[in-house]
C-alpha cells in the first residue's frame, strides 16, 4: 500500500496483482477452478453497492497519487514541498509543469495523473491574493 502512494503502477503489475486476488475467491486447488458467481469489477464495488469492498487498485493508485498533487497545490510550508516546488516548478504554476526525461519516476507518475485531478478538484479563486494568472 505504501508504494502505491509513490510510484504509478504499471498496467502488466496491477493486473497480476488481480491475477493473483481473484485467485483466491475462484480456484479451489491448483488445478480445479471454482464457478465465477461473480465478475471482477462487481466485487470491487462498495458493500453498500452491493460488492465485497475489495479495492480497484488502480483507482487506490490514482488516489493516493492525487493526493500529493493536491498537497502541493494547496500547501505552502514544509521542507518536502519547498523540494518539490524548486527541483520541478521553479517559476511555473502546478498545470503548466510537464514531464522531462530526467525527471525522477515519483514526478512521473504525478504528471501522468495530472489531468484526471484537475477534473476532478474545484479551485477557488477568493479574493486573488493568492492567484496567479
Amino acid at each position: 500500500m505504501f508504494l502505491l502512494s509513490f510510484f504509478e503502477i504499471p498496467v502488466g503489475v496491477r493486473k497480476r496483482l488481480d491475477y493473483y486476488r481473484s485467485r483466491f475467491f475462484w480456484q479451489n486447488d491448483e488445478n480445479k477452478k471454482k464457478y465465477r458467481l461473480a465478475r471482477w469489477d462487481m466485487i470491487c464495488r462498495p458493500k453498500d453497492q452491493g460488492g465485497l469492498g475489495i479495492e480497484n487498485l488502480e483507482v487506490k493508485n490514482k488516489c493516493l497519487l492525487s493526493k500529493w498533487l493536491y498537497r502541493i497545490s494547496t500547501e505552502t510550508e514544509g521542507m518536502w514541498i519547498q523540494i518539490l516546488r524548486n527541483k520541478y516548478l521553479t517559476s511555473r504554476t502546478l498545470a503548466q509543469a510537464t514531464i522531462r526525461p530526467n525527471d525522477s519516476p515519483f514526478w512521473k507518475g504525478l504528471m501522468r495523473i495530472k489531468s484526471n485531478f484537475f477534473q476532478m478538484v474545484k479551485f477557488v479563486v477568493g479574493d486573488g491574493t493568492l492567484t496567479r494568472f
